[in-house]
């Protein structure tokens, strides 16, 4: 198991403010944020393509309830994120480079927790669909390393970001056996992280794919649940 530092204080049901942090390569990245209580967690949400970051809201609810944080993110070209090196960006007129790049918006919200005090060891990356695929990347390259990452029907190769290169820590992966793609890649994931030697374990999401397998009943409380064993 991976060691879990400690988190600055706050009260159960903290208030949610929005925020705004840089990368490394000049995209602003808005986000909103939620702070832990003490010695809970905070998961950093990325979406999926062409979402943002208001699908994780029924996530958030649930985790304010046992007093986690969160910050989740709107990618660059999504939601509020609408600017790199002062120029708009949309995703949808983005190439595999600028999807391979998407990672340094994770990296640029961890490190604004870091320098807000978070300690690392407490922060765990939450990513559904290409939003998964980025968080492993994110927690392979990135210079902030998660406690774990929780990933919502990640793929083998989403729009040129893989996952398989980037079994670097401890996971949860879930995905739908309706959802054909995620279903096989998420599978394969499973195992090549037990190769590995890390924890993984598995969430059967039943229908849905991504923030979609929320509607489950007990999907989200499995999620929560299993950040204790972090």
């Amino acid at each position: 198991m991976l060691a879990a530092g400690l988190a600055l204080a706050a009260p159960a049901g903290a208030a949610e403010s929005t925020v705004t942090f840089r990368t490394a390569d000049g995209c602003a990245i808005e986000a909103v944020f939620s702070a832990p209580a003490k010695g809970s967690y905070i998961l950093v949400n990325t979406h999926g393509l062409g979402s943002n970051r208001s699908e994780w809201g029924p996530l958030q609810t649930a985790a304010a309830e046992r007093t986690h944080g969160y910050l989740s993110l709107d990618l660059r070209g999504h939601g509020g994120s609408r600017s790199c090196n002062g120029k708009p960006v949309n995703y949808r007129k983005f190439t595999r480079a600028d999807w391979a790049a998407s990672w340094r918006d994770i990296e640029a919200a961890a490190l604004w927790l870091r320098e807000k005090g978070y300690a690392p060891g407490r922060l765990v990356f939450c990513g559904a669909s290409i939003g998964a695929n980025l968080s492993m990347k994110a927690a392979a390259e990135g210079a902030v390393k998660p406690a774990g990452l929780i990933l919502l029907s990640p793929g083998l190769d989403y729009a040129g970001v893989r996952s398989l290169p980037y079994i670097r820590t401890e996971m949860l992966i879930a995905a739908a056996p309706t959802d054909q793609y995620a279903w096989q890649s998420s599978l394969r994931l499973h195992e090549a992280a037990k190769e590995k030697k890390f924890l993984s374990d598995f969430l059967d999401g039943a229908k849905g794919h991504g923030s979609g397998m929320f509607s489950t009943p007990g999907f989200i409380k499995a999620l929560l649940d299993w950040l204790p064993g972090l």
